[in-house]
């Protein structure tokens, strides 16, 4: 990115994003491509061996006398991408099956019954040939082989199967009392579910419902809960949590989310209520988890969800200080805190909008929520060494006081379900009294997650965020005591050799960090300490990726350097006395960039998009020059994601060698955004080569469907820019030649890969949400005609909403050498165009 000039010129808006909007052009469709071709003999052992598993799996599902099952699809590496998928001649809806769900990345579930396993067996018999028919080529007159969609589907599947017991449960029955003990525990197991679909074989799907009923029933004195779909009229939820009463106890059970809103439950006396008893017996649990497992309509048993702030780093109390008043007859931005509530402090009152929560006086624990505030309002007056390197407009907080001390967690939320409406209860309240539309939540649920997956506590905040238009900045979670890494070297081959002995250990985000709609928050060290590298990651700051490889985190901030000797740690805030204290944690760099995005959303009205909001401070993010080097690179994206973020006033602005542009709006389906432009003259030589550098941040808001675990995210936008140049045929005429100028950033592949579509899936390149490019050209192409386009692309199965995809995009040319006036002249040609553009701070012009 550009340095900033003096002379600062603000980021440019389109005000008709929607003109460039149109119908993509028809695409062709090749013919069917077969992963066996030229080994007949291979295709038939591969399909008797599928055979034989459809097969299997319909006789256990009739042994088990289920009248419905989900098999797991496995693609074979080479057929991941989604042409692939066996779901127009297979597992089709004719042939009574429904796509469900997956699990890892290829990996899909299917609803089916007996009678339909077995019919798609014979019907693979008679379809899928065992030698491929030869057609003429008619553009080449040649002969060649094309094969049915039956045989190529089928030659792209490498496994056929029922979940085991052992698929859906990991732990024993003693391991799990002491979970459900644990302090930091709410409710019981967490139980997902697949999600049946009634409109095919609704009969088979009543009946295992009903199954799913009488099986809970016959254990007796059991809790039920769903905890997530609650908005989405399913027959069931996702997930359901699931406890045992003392024996004797009428079942009390509940499966189906209700119909419509409910009243929001009044939790303000929850403490005044005893909390209802639970059987800790080993051996009825032991009874419950084998049922579960047994059951079909189970994909998963997890233990039950812990919530709880991440572990910091601590310091002995400092001087109390006075911090800076806000002034009368100024408006601020404002932070919700999501947290333990904070402390009543003369320092820090002035700054508070607004206190709710259902906690009462005694039940919370105020040090974590109050060093959180500080940063919030007064982070630059606390690190003044730092200062200029931290969001310079103050902020208000808003006080969420929604976790208790961990020993009483479970007497104020005795399921998920019942956290996460009361958290849905404070977010409306705040952005009712306070407008505030970002939230700082520095909680994590650490036995939430495995890689690439998505959770439950993830997919409830983004149903949130979607429902009401707000920002969760997340904490990406710590690595506590011997779990750290040493202090990341400066020197490349030195972190590759620290990373390489660590080996393969559990060091990925804390869920929720991989929520979709939202931003997550890593840490690196802070300036002016000795034993820390400055702009490093600290040795605690969890790794990503997200879902199905999503680059998480997106940002890193200044968290406090891990406290090895001594307790400096660089970063320096209030404790719950007032005093000063310097601490340690994601949790404490995550409202460092929570303070610029609702800084951004003040400055810009709070009439911008969720999607703008994130893309301004990403596309304005910087790493530290090691993080940058090309043999770290790969890795260093899941550990500092795109950088840290600038303030909110180097996001609006650019210099006079440089100029952004903002498209922001809505792409509805089977469209693409085409925008058409001139290269700056002052970069074009007169061969029309041009040179520059271009960086491109686009930020969109997914389709998910938690469903589908790793493969959660259904539709895709991607952006390519091309250069319109002319090449010369051999007969002499000039035809077009449009060449794609855009790199992934981060595009370096590790050691000996190659760029597989397993790679672009697990990698972040592809299904992000949050995408950022870069090309930079001493002398390219022979015309000054440029191309920029976005498009969406679909999982096998998905579609695109009929609301479309809210997102925005950021381009902005620079010159290199800071000598050309960029700004003025692609300014000057668009508005020759007729085109509408807007200074991004001209509040009331850029509503979308």
């Amino acid at each position: 990115m550009a340095e900033r000039d003096s002379i600062q010129r603000p980021v440019q808006v389109f005000l008709d994003t929607r003109r460039f909007i149109h119908p993509p052009a028809p695409g062709k469709r090749g013919p069917s491509r077969d992963f066996f071709q030229g080994d007949n003999e291979g295709f038939r052992r591969h399909k008797q061996k599928m055979r034989e598993q459809l097969r299997d799996s319909s006789l256990r599902l009739r042994e088990q006398h289920s009248a419905l099952g989900f098999v797991l699809v496995q693609m074979r590496e080479e057929a991941l991408a989604k042409s692939y998928r066996p779901i127009e001649r297979l597992f089709c809806e004719r042939n009574r099956f429904a796509l469900v769900g997956g699990r890892g990345v290829g990996e899909m579930f299917f609803q089916a019954t007996p009678d339909a396993l077995d019919a798609l067996d014979t019907l693979i018999a008679e379809r899928a040939e065992d030698v491929p028919q030869e057609r003429e080529n008619p553009r080449t007159g040649e002969f060649e082989e094309r094969v049915s969609g039956y045989r190529s589907e089928l030659s792209g599947i490498a496994g056929i199967g029922l979940l085991e017991a052992s698929d859906r449960l990991d732990f024993s029955a003693s391991e799990a009392v002491a979970a459900l003990e644990k302090e930091g525990a709410i409710g019981g197991y967490l139980v997902e579910l697949f999600r049946p679909d009634p409109t095919v074989t609704g009969d088979a799907v009543r009946a295992q419902l009903d199954a799913l009923q009488q099986r809970l029933a016959s254990v007796g004195s059991l809790l039920v809960r769903p905890v997530a779909g609650l908005r989405e009229r399913r027959p069931t939820g996702l997930a359901l949590s699931i406890d045992l009463l003392p024996a004797g106890t009428p079942n009390d059970i509940v499966l189906l989310a209700p119909e419509g809103p409910t009243a929001a439950p009044d939790r303000s006396a929850r403490r005044a209520v005893a909390p209802v008893p639970r059987d800790r017996s080993v051996r009825r649990h032991q009874l419950l988890l084998e049922q579960l497992a047994e059951e079909p309509l189970v994909r998963r048993i997890a233990l039950p969800m812990e919530i709880e702030p991440a572990p910091t780093g601590a310091s002995e109390p400092g001087i109390a200080i006075d911090l800076p008043a806000p002034l009368a007859d100024r408006d601020y931005p404002v932070v919700g805190v999501i947290d333990g509530g904070i402390s009543a402090l003369d320092a820090l009152d002035p700054w508070c909008a607004g206190v709710a929560g259902p906690l009462l006086p005694g039940d919370s624990d105020h040090e974590h929520g109050t060093f959180i505030a500080g940063l919030v309002a007064a982070g630059s007056a606390l690190n003044p060494g730092f200062a200029d390197r931290l969001e310079r407009e103050p902020c208000r907080y808003f006080d969420l006081a929604i976790m208790p001390r961990k020993p009483l967690l479970g007497q104020y939320y005795s399921t998920p379900d019942e956290f996460f409406d009361q958290l849905e209860e404070l977010v409306v309240h705040a952005k009712t009294e306070a407008g505030t539309r970002i939230f700082n939540f520095s909680l994590g649920s650490p036995n939430a997650r495995t890689r690439h997956s998505y959770s439950t506590f993830a997919s409830r905040l983004d149903e949130i965020a979607r429902l009401h238009d707000v920002i969760f900045v997340i904490s990406a979670g710590n690595l506590d005591g011997v779990e750290r890494r040493p202090e990341w070297p400066a020197e490349t081959d030195k972190a590759l050799e620290m990373l390489a002995q660590r080996g393969a250990r559990d060091d990925g985000i804390t869920a929720p960090a991989e929520h979709m709609f939202g931003l997550s928050v890593g840490a690196v060290n802070p300036p002016g300490l000795t034993a820390a590298v400055d702009g490093l990651p600290t040795a605690y700051t969890r790794r990503g990726p997200g879902a199905g490889g999503a680059r998480k985190p997106e940002l890193v901030h200044y968290g406090g350097a891990a406290q090895r000797t001594g307790n400096d740690t660089g970063l320096a805030s209030l404790d719950a006395d007032g005093s000063v204290v310097k601490k340690s944690g994601t949790s404490f760099a995550a409202p460092l960039v929570a303070a610029t995005v609702a800084a951004l959303d003040h400055r810009l009205g709070g009439q911008v998009s969720r999607e703008l909001l994130m893309a301004l401070p990403v596309h304005r993010s910087t790493r530290h020059p090691a993080m940058m080097e090309k043999p770290l690179r790969s890795i260093a994206r899941e550990f500092v994601g795109f950088g840290v973020p600038g303030d909110s006033e180097a996001c609006l602005a650019d210099d006079l060698h440089s100029i952004t542009l903002v498209f922001a709006d809505v792409l509805p389906a089977r469209r693409e955004l085409s925008f058409v432009f001139t290269w700056p003259p002052s970069l074009t030589a007169p061969d029309g080569k041009c040179r520059g550098a271009v960086d491109i941040t686009l930020a969109y808001s997914p389709v998910v469907d938690a469903a589908f675990d790793a493969e959660c995210q259904r539709v895709q936008l991607a952006a390519t820019l091309h250069q319109l140049n002319e090449t010369m045929t051999d007969d002499g005429e000039l035809t077009p030649n449009y060449v794609s100028q855009l790199k992934h950033y981060d595009n370096e592949l590790p050691q000996n890969l190659d760029y597989t579509e397993k790679y672009l899936l697990e990698s972040g390149l592809k299904w992000t949400p949050i995408k950022q490019y870069f090309r930079q050209m001493r002398g390219v192409g022979n015309r000054s005609d440029w191309r920029l386009s976005l498009t969406a692309l679909t999982r096998a199965g998905a579609v695109i909403p009929d609301e479309g995809i809210g997102f925005a995009l950021l381009m902005t040319i620079t010159d290199p050498k800071g000598a050309a006036p960029v700004y003025d002249e692609v300014r000057a040609e668009v508005l020759r165009r007729g085109l509408r553009l807007a200074d991004i701070t001209a509040r009331q012009q850029v509503r979308v």
